[in-house]
């Protein structure tokens, strides 16, 4: 009988992997979004297993509450795509997916077989109040750095949306 943990693991990894296949090999926008936001959760519960949960709540907030709310306004506000000739067949997708993702896999696998890995160095304990207080005390300018990307991303959106209904 298998352990529950990996029961866990499995799953997380089989809703982060459909959410992926579905973003790559949809047809539609709308569904592509859905798919980002599953993968999305399913790292976010990947994050919980690891017990990160800091690290699965931050995943949760910005990527999927962020992040995917930007992606379906820049969608709404760009209108619809069905008037677009499409480039990729659900086959191209698929194959090009499973190209990319087998280069990355190898890739990945020379780098981490190239690490000589040791032993730990012992237990790792930050906590939530400690990234908190490094987030506004030392790594103030990229925090919000980041935060004026996702305003200069919205902004951009909109007037790319605005300038694509002129043209009709």
């Amino acid at each position: 009988m298998m352990n529950p943990g990996n029961l866990v693991f499995i799953f997380m990894v089989c809703v982060t992997m459909v959410g992926a296949l579905v973003t790559v090999v949809s047809g539609s926008v709308i569904y592509a979004m859905l798919g980002l936001v599953t993968t999305m959760f399913g790292i976010a519960g990947l994050y919980i297993y690891l017990n990160a949960p800091f690290l699965a709540m931050m995943q949760i907030l910005i990527y999927v509450g962020a992040i995917a709310i930007l992606i379906a306004f820049a969608i709404m506000l760009a209108g619809p795509f069905y008037k677009r000739p499409k480039e990729w067949t659900t086959s191209g997708k698929l194959v090009a997916s499973l190209v990319v993702s087998l280069v990355s896999f190898f890739v990945f696998f020379k780098l981490v077989m190239r690490v000589s890995w040791g032993e730990g160095g012992g237990v790792f304990a930050v906590t939530t109040k400690e990234i908190g207080r490094a987030l506004f005390d030392r790594y103030a300018l990229p925090f919000e750095l980041i935060s004026l990307l996702i305003v200069v991303s919205i902004i951009g959106a909109t007037m790319l949306a605005l300038l694509s209904k002129g043209e009709k």
